[in-house]
């Protein structure tokens, strides 16, 4: 009887012990082995996301997530995930939290990539959310994209080269015998034309050899390009003086510039007094017109003079 109650002790004993091991491999699992700091992120999509799930730090388990909420804003919905994190873990700011998937077959998990900060997030804090980091949220969005442009690219692209197919079936169908029929006349018609054509080629080329491209014309042509190029080389030369000119004009630019100054200056005086100067102008003109008529009166006016008149009246 005591060998029964004592085998009943050992089996019992060793399942309570099995149940304690078993209860704390899955709070390990779980990230449920002691006091967490509570922290929040805000993601666009949490597909493979639940609550359970799985918390890293670059990698290594650090707790596992609490909730998740829906939101709305900026008309679309968000979610607002709980992250519980073990207690005392130090997460830097500028941390960036994102869905990730460790392996093909592996849940994807909830990552926390450490910001380069020395500044430490107090529990309770918001982490910015990032893009998914997983091949498989990459090939959804492919595959959406890949959708969008089958619907709207390729299927009326199809639907188009279909429409434009048929049409031309239809006018191949209606046109082909005509279009058969003028290109057996075209054949015939080459076919004949073809000897003479043959022989207008040879004579053409006879031509150009015997008469276009002998040995004077060709001297004619070297003549020629040597001709251009001496041109050329005199082109060059004629435009090295003028940047020289115009290099010696900016040269003096200034003194150019003091010179238009200056001869502003002149016109403007001349213009001011042009009424002056052509008054005196007008009467020596009138002075010289009547010594000129003097001497053709009297030419002796240049050899004895003539005497003041003389005031009063009766005077000559």
């Amino acid at each position: 009887m005591r060998d029964s109650r004592t085998n009943y002790v050992v089996v019992g004993g060793f399942v309570l012990v099995m149940l304690a091991a078993l209860i704390v491999s899955v709070a390990l699992l779980t990230g449920k082995t002691g006091n967490n700091d509570l922290y929040t992120t805000t993601l666009p999509n949490v597909t493979g996301i639940k609550y359970g799930s799985k918390v890293t730090y670059e990698g290594f388990v650090v707790g596992q997530v609490e909730g998740i909420q829906g939101q709305q804003r900026d008309n679309r919905t968000w979610f607002r995930v709980t992250m519980g994190v073990q207690e005392g873990w130090q997460v830097p700011e500028g941390s960036v939290a994102r869905i990730t998937a460790p392996g093909i077959l592996a849940a994807p998990t909830l990552d926390i990539k450490g910001g380069a900060s020395d500044v430490i997030l107090p529990p309770g804090s918001e982490i910015p959310g990032g893009a998914a980091a997983n091949i498989f949220a990459t090939m959804n969005a492919m595959a959406g994209e890949v959708s969008k442009l089958n619907d709207q690219g390729l299927l009326p692209l199809m639907a188009t080269l279909n429409t434009q197919v048929e049409a031309l079936g239809v006018i191949m169908q209606k046109q082909a015998p005509e279009l058969l029929s003028n290109l057996l006349v075209i054949s015939s018609d080459l076919a004949t034309k073809a000897p003479r054509i043959t022989t207008d080629v040879q004579k053409i080329t006879g031509t150009l050899s015997g008469k276009v491209l002998n040995d004077e014309n060709a001297a004619i042509i070297s003549q020629t390009l040597a001709n251009t190029a001496e041109l050329t080389a005199g082109l060059v030369e004629t435009r090295k003086k003028l940047d020289n000119v115009v290099a010696t004009i900016d040269g003096n630019k200034g003194s150019i510039d003091q010179s238009m100054k200056d001869l502003r200056h002149t016109l403007a005086a001349l213009a001011r007094n042009i009424d002056s100067i052509a008054y005196n102008l007008e009467g020596t003109s009138r002075n010289v017109h009547e010594f000129s008529r003097q001497i053709r009166d009297n030419p002796g006016v240049l050899i004895g003079g003539t005497k003041g008149a003389e005031d009063g009246p009766g005077r000559r």
